[in-house]
């Protein structure tokens, strides 16, 4: 073989090696999937160790939920950006304590925390291949986090399920029922999940049932002046399917409290209220992502809709503040506002409604800086909503407790 023949099988390696290098970073160090429940992203570019991603909106409004799986094939650091123009608001993609994070497959979760955030975007630096790590903008709370609550609380004598009605989907909507109606007990209504996105209150609320269904003194003393009716998952498939669930075409579900509602579990709601005719309502949300006035907790609803309704909502703050550990987000602030005319929303729905009690929203912040809001403390921040409640003087239209 002559010199000049090694010279071009050489090349003709080097060509094909560089080809065939060039092909596995076009081709990205990792892939995406959201095969799975609440998972959700678009995948803009995906070249190299660098994704654009954004969230996918489904032709609804633009909003900041995403949740997806990211599988290593060349280790090493890779960037997830999210472009502003693919993205269209204004509310950010990134927390205030960045991404959450799991390494076991959406068994357990944390924050990441703003280290390897820049921007938009963030890094991960990514050691064995076929890794597997999730990543979202919030904690997940999503249908197996309910299906444990009931099964650790199996046997729970206090605490009674049964199917509130089928979703447009043919998913069941649980409803849960703490306690009995009797004599002198006031029927109470939580809900949670109007908003598909909003996961967070999700852990307060399981704190709060929790709470009530315990045989700790604050279970026993509300089960003996309130029964309990939960709706943990108000928008079922949007939680299992990863919507963005706020804003949704056209309109979410709670908007959805007009005279003929659309989607089956609010009618089911209404006919709930019909057979039981709550006097007292809270519904669990979440605000936006990063706007600063939305890093605290507070109440929202209508001030004079129930009659005492800003008293009895102000009291009520009062004792989740006593209560709250000093890492816990701030608040609850009070931002009841003047209504004359009711919106077609839940606490508007319930405040206008005669022999109400109490009607309010109560809004937990997806991930403030500085402040606890991991799985455990948004469960206790519940325990301690609970005690409040049974600390409350709710007083009544008629001025009764």
């Amino acid at each position: 073989m002559t010199l000049a023949d090694t010279l071009s099988k050489l090349l003709l390696w080097l060509l094909l090696t560089t080809a065939n290098v060039d092909a596995q970073t076009v081709a990205g160090a990792v892939t995406i999937d959201t095969n799975f429940p609440g998972g959700n992203a678009l995948v803009e570019k995906n070249e190299g160790h660098s994704v654009q991603l954004s969230p996918d909106l489904r032709g609804d409004s633009p909003w900041f939920y995403w949740y997806f799986e990211a599988t290593v094939q060349h280790p090493g650091r890779v960037n997830f950006v999210f472009p502003e123009k693919v993205i269209g608001f204004q509310n950010g993609a990134i927390g205030l304590q960045g991404p959450a994070i799991s390494t076991d497959r959406g068994l357990s979760w944390q924050w990441m925390g703003t280290k390897t955030v820049e921007g938009k975007s963030f890094y991960y630096d990514f050691k064995n291949t076929d890794e597997h790590v999730r990543f979202a903008v919030t904690i997940p709370y999503l249908q197996s986090n309910l299906d444990a609550l009931l099964k650790q609380n199996a046997g729970n004598p206090h605490l009674k399920k049964s199917v509130l009605t089928k979703s447009r989907h043919g998913r069941l909507v649980e409803l849960l029922q703490i306690g009995e109606p009797k004599s002198k007990v006031k029927p109470v209504l939580v809900t949670g999940r109007h908003h598909a996105t909003e996961t967070m209150a999700s852990f307060v609320l399981e704190g709060f049932l929790d709470a009530a269904m315990s045989d700790r003194p604050e279970g026993l003393e509300f089960r003996n002046k309130y029964v309990l009716y939960a709706v943990p998952f108000v928008d079922k498939d949007g939680v299992e399917e990863g919507d963005q669930g706020k804003n949704r075409k056209p309109h979410d579900h709670n908007r959805d409290y007009g005279e003929k509602s659309m989607y089956p579990e609010i009618q089911a709601i209404k006919e709930l209220d019909h057979t039981n005719n709550f006097q007292l309502t809270l519904d669990f949300h979440c605000p936006t992502l990063v706007m600063p006035d939305h890093q605290v907790m507070y109440f929202v609803g209508a001030k004079e809709h129930p009659k005492y309704n800003f008293e009895n909502v102000t009291e009520f703050s009062g004792w989740i503040k006593k209560g709250l550990p000093k890492n816990a987000p701030s608040g609850p602030l009070v931002w009841l506002t003047d209504v004359n005319e009711p919106l077609p929303m839940n606490s508007h729905y319930f405040g206008f409604k005669p022999g109400i009690i109490l009607a309010a929203t109560l809004e937990f912040p997806f991930a403030p800086p500085g402040k606890a809001t991991d799985v455990t403390s948004c469960r206790q921040y519940g325990q301690v909503i609970l005690q409040a409640w049974v600390n409350t003087h709710f007083r009544a239209s008629e001025g009764k407790p």
